[in-house]
């Protein structure tokens, strides 16, 4: 068996009660049948009844009932978990135990991500120089997987990807991300025609990968982003998100009010300033991307949907960039914790919202976003 996982995967620690954006409320949270059991077993230890904070719902499974402000009932004041604190980290729920660690298995291949609903990834992401991928064998076989020679095509492709995105860091993100699109696109039609040999697409990669192509890229590219778009892009779009009350709620509405009252023309000088300010985010946004890369291209066995899923994750880049912007452009800079916020906030209601992805997609396909030309109205960077 072959372990691939980025390198954050295997130490990575909750900050529990440092958290700015906790995960133990906003959301459904899954309990299964043998943690729900251990509930039980210890409901005087706990304080509380198994049934006054757990139900059983129509589909069978075992679910929290969130409290107030969407809190799981075991959360206390501090962010901390009574279940921890009274029983111990083994008696939590999978989904409690595992998040936010991704695992996904390829046959005899194992991958393991990690979720960027978190706000600790984020922080990790942005303290770090670079990202690395873990590669580990044992002896165990795995699976037999009647889709592997797809997933070592589509490892190839993404890891080309994953090269323009790093290697050229000198070249504005707009075009990077366009170059590694027109990668995947091309890759789609070779899988959609079961001429599945990733060296057909090296030499277009090769050239990706020369410094002056990009550099002339950049310079055509830069003529095609048009300020009125991306505005009215951005402004459409916001609608989508969905925020019930507190802190997200606050910030979702003060950006619809920028993009309603604001107009192109101060749109385009706030951009201009937030643009320079986002300098210091520069190997962030490396890291961020070789991330969502890594997850999301993976589209096995539907592997044209990958196209669909890196334009969806365009999409939810331009929403966090967009909210971030607006706190920006109202207070004259963007503070860090805001900033993770923002993104946590977003990739949580992207990951598990599925009236807002619906809508979002039914937005891309209004605009024709769906093709590399679409990409260039959602980079906002």
């Amino acid at each position: 068996m072959n372990y691939l996982m980025v390198d954050l995967y295997k130490d990575f620690q909750c900050s529990a009660d440092a958290c700015p954006n906790t995960c133990c409320a906003g959301w459904r949270i899954i309990v299964d049948e043998d943690a729900y059991q251990k509930m039980v077993d210890h409901q005087k230890e706990l304080g509380t009844p198994a049934a006054d904070w757990i139900e059983k719902e129509e589909d069978g499974l075992y679910t929290v009932k969130l409290a107030g402000e969407q809190r799981c009932p075991m959360l206390t004041e501090k962010n901390l978990c009574r279940v921890v604190l009274n029983l111990g980290p083994d008696y939590q729920c999978i989904t409690c135990m595992e998040y936010p660690r991704i695992l996904r298995t390829f046959g005899s291949v194992l991958e393991g991500s990690l979720s960027m609903s978190c706000p600790e990834v984020i922080a990790r992401l942005m303290d770090k120089t670079g990202v690395q991928f873990d590669l580990v064998s044992d002896d165990n076989p795995g699976k037999p997987f009647e889709h592997m020679t797809l997933y070592r095509f589509a490892g190839a492709v993404r890891s080309g990807m994953v090269d323009i995105i790093q290697h050229t860091a000198d070249i504005f993100l707009v075009t990077r991300l366009f170059a590694a699109y027109d990668i995947l696109c091309r890759a789609v039609e070779f899988y959609e025609k079961k001429e599945m040999d990733a060296s057909f697409l090296q030499a277009q990669l090769d050239q990706y990968l020369r410094e002056e192509v990009l550099y002339s890229l950049d310079g055509y590219l830069q003529k095609g982003i048009d300020g009125r778009d991306q505005y009215r892009f951005v402004k459409d779009i916001l609608p989508v998100i969905d925020g019930e009350s507190g802190r997200w709620r606050q910030l979702i509405l003060l950006t619809i009010e920028y993009f309603e009252r604001a107009g192109v023309e101060r749109y385009e000088k706030d951009m201009e300033r937030f643009k320079e300010h986002l300098a210091v985010y520069k190997t962030f946004y490396i890291n961020y991307w070789i991330y969502r890369i890594f997850q999301d291209v993976m589209e096995i066995p539907e592997y044209g949907k990958s196209k669909e899923r890196f334009i969806y994750s365009t999409a939810q880049f331009c929403l966090i960039q967009g909210i971030a912007f607006v706190v920006f452009a109202r207070n004259g800079f963007l503070d860090r914790e805001d900033y993770i916020f923002i993104i946590s906030s977003v990739s949580r209601m992207m990951e598990h919202n599925t009236t807002v992805r619906k809508d979002l997609v039914a937005k891309l396909n209004e605009f024709h976003a769906l093709s590399p030309a679409g990409l260039l109205m959602m980079i906002i960077a």
